[in-house]
């Protein structure tokens, strides 16, 4: 018996464009190739401009996102490899938007492989997103339309990359070669402290020797000048001469543009600002870059060759110049071992085997929130040859030491307050429970992250497989052979990870396994090895954090995977050798109003009654100390508190008391010595 249906309504007119979709939220995707061309005309056609076509288009002004990561980055790199384009295919994966919008295709792509581009195709056809570009409105999901759409997109973004290759790349490629090997500057970036002279003739007429050639530009000259001498200066000492400058200067002219003749041109590509005086200045590799480039005694290089010796003016005598080069580079001027290479201070990294005590067990897992700027940022180990300990150091954003810690005392407070939260947990089963569960949601973002990883590798393979049906060329068929093989190994290591993950996170099974045999790892808590207690802290915790309170005093805070912390305060020193303000008032308090001997030795047990004065004297006396206390004195300089007769009573009262303690206590009660 047939079977009836009603007839399907068709919902999308197969020959219409359908409307645009305003109602999701649009992104704006701007790309410029070179810090150069930042701010041109360009940039304004990309940002405001489509921005305000948006606008007429019916999108509200709060749901066009722009997304501006990639300014300077070109074309032909990855979508891994290009924060703001990765940015925008999560927000496609996502389902955030509903169309992107650039000024042209050559701004997504100039891939000649076409396996990027293909990746946003797909990406965009699955989630219905639509591409606009100042010509047309891309909308690969259209019933009839969508394959056309993603012929041309492909074929915008080929012509993009055929044009790179060949125009940019090839002829004026070739132009620029050439007249870098005539030693001619060809339009890239000036070397900082000179500039181009471009006259062709001078003013009486005559042919200009120095056409397109570098002359010295004397407002950034000196400056060049004057790092070269305080380099001499600090003896060779790299990172003592940044610092200087980038506190003291010189720097680079505010108005250096306005200082520039005319008809000569300088490009200077320095971007970093000292944090003392916020003026630019080179960065510490710029400066290193500075120090061995011989353009600056006149020589011509080309792709690490010099080409020309003398070729313009030098701007640093030979001198200076050959003492920062022997000090940094250890090759010479045609790549063979410099001779006379003299680093300022060779580092010889001691034997860590000759140690004399043990490295730091929680390396890694200390942080500390004191650094300005830089939260949670990481405490290392660092090993002190002199004093021969570890410790943890906190550095700032200049690598300058704020507070150390030494490690052996840092880890015995971590082993006490981890041996207390393993006793806690072992017999709270609420509290072991939270543990296993806060591991648990440990590895959910883990698997997440893998899982994605796979469908980007999955459809790259795709995506190779499409191109190789239609690619001739021999060495562009291997390329992609390999990119596909590369991705076969990536997908085979990320699905064992993603199994182990899937399987039982690692650190809740390792209290899983602990769990049996806890009680005994509790009551043999000192034989216990250093990586086992490290696991068991990562298995209970997350990091802890070190915060100094004053200039004596730091705490120690754990936390732990149930969400609660655990506090320790610390002194940086023993207490013979650093006073807080407290203590000192307090010592000089009970020596002017003459309080007895012994009692000044109780309050402060670890010190001699010899290094009281002395830390007396160093702080407030003024003469003889004998002047000044006039209290009970009966015992040698040489006395602490635990040789007087007054500490030895008190022992001996304890004693008194925990026998009468003993005595008076039930009879019914079992004695201590009996079976």
């Amino acid at each position: 018996m047939p079977k009836y249906r009603r007839a399907e309504t068709q919902q999308i007119d197969p020959y219409r464009q359908q409307p645009l979709p305003v109602d999701r939220p649009a992104a704006i995707y701007y790309r410029q190739s070179s810090d150069a061309q930042i701010g041109n005309i360009n940039t304004t056609l990309q940002t405001v401009d489509m921005f305000e076509r948006l606008v007429r288009q019916g999108w509200a002004r709060d749901s066009i996102l722009m997304i501006d990561m990639d300014a300077g980055i070109s074309g032909s790199k990855k979508i891994s490899e290009r924060p703001g384009l990765s940015r925008l295919m999560e927000l496609i994966e996502n389902g955030e938007i509903g169309l992107v919008a650039a000024q042209d295709v050559d701004r997504f792509f100039r891939d000649i492989t076409q396996i990027q581009t293909n990746i946003f195709i797909d990406a965009c056809k699955r989630n219905h997103v639509r591409v606009m570009t100042q010509r047309t409105v891309y909308d690969f999901t259209h019933p009839t339309m969508g394959a056309y759409d993603m012929k041309n997109f492909r074929e915008e973004a080929q012509a993009a990359a055929d044009y790179l290759e060949y125009h940019i790349r090839g002829r004026l490629g070739r132009s620029r070669e050439y007249l870098v090997d005539q030693g001619l500057w060809s339009g890239r970036s000036v070397a900082f402290g000179y500039m181009v002279d471009l006259r062709q003739k001078l003013p009486d007429g005559s042919r200009n020797p120095t056409y397109k050639k570098y002359v010295p530009f004397e407002p950034c000259a000196a400056v060049v000048r004057a790092y070269f001498a305080i380099f001499k200066r600090f003896n060779r000492n790299l990172k003592q001469t940044w610092e200087y400058i980038e506190e003291h200067g010189p720097f680079m002219p505010e108005n250096v543009y306005e200082l520039v003749p005319d008809r000569f041109k300088i490009n200077i590509i320095v971007k970093h600002h000292s944090i003392h005086t916020g003026r630019l200045m080179h960065s510490y590799s710029g400066l290193q870059q500075m120090f061995t480039n011989v353009v600056y005694l006149g020589h011509w290089v080309k792709k690490g060759v010099i080409l020309y010796y003398h070729n313009h003016e030098a701007l640093v005598n030979e001198d200076d110049f050959m003492c920062a080069f022997n000090a940094l580079s250890d090759v010479d001027f045609q790549g063979d071992p410099n001779p006379n290479y003299m680093p300022q201070r060779p580092f010889v990294r001691h034997d860590r085997a000759k140690r004399g005590c043990q490295p730091p067990v929680y390396a890694g897992l200390i942080f500390s929130d004191d650094v300005p700027g830089a939260p949670h940022r990481r405490m290392y180990s660092s090993y002190n040859n002199i004093n021969d300990n570890y410790g943890y150091e906190l550095s700032n954003l200049r690598s300058q030491m704020v507070f150390r810690v030494k490690a052996d005392w840092l880890d015995a407070a971590i082993d006490r307050l981890l041996l207390e939260r393993l006793e806690a947990t072992t017999l709270d089963e609420s509290a072991w429970q939270s543990a296993l569960e806060s591991t648990r949601r440990d590895g959910y973002g883990e698997v997440r992250r893998m899982e994605n990883e796979i469908r980007n590798a999955e459809r790259t393979k795709l995506a190779i497989m499409e191109n190789l049906k239609t690619l001739q060329n021999p060495e562009m068929v291997r390329q992609l052979q390999a990119s596909y093989e590369a991705n076969e190994r990536t997908i085979v290591r990320l699905t064992a990870e993603l199994a182990e993950l899937q399987t039982g996170n690692r650190q809740r099974q390792s209290l899983l396994d602990m769990r049996p045999v806890l009680e005994k790892i509790i009551a043999n808590w000192q034989s216990v090895p250093s990586e086992h207690r490290r696991e068991l802290f990562q298995a209970l915790a997350y990091h802890a954090k070190v915060t100094e309170l004053d200039r004596l005093n730091r705490r120690m805070t754990i936390h732990w995977r149930d969400g609660s912390t655990s506090d320790f305060d610390f002194r940086r020193g023993a207490k013979r050798v650093f006073w807080s303000e407290e203590e000192l008032n307090q010592m000089r308090a009970m020596v002017e109003t003459g309080v007895p001997q012994w009692q000044i030795m109780k309050t402060f047990p670890d010190c001699s009654w010899h290094m009281i004065v002395l830390r007396y004297l160093y702080h407030f006396g003024e003469g003889s100390f004998t002047r000044v206390y006039q209290g009970e004195k009966q015992y040698p300089y040489s006395a602490c508190w635990k040789d007087t007769d007054e500490y030895q009573a008190e022992q001996s009262s304890f004693q008194i008391n925990a026998s009468l303690s003993v005595s008076h206590a039930d009879p019914t009660a079992p004695h201590k010595y009996c079976g």
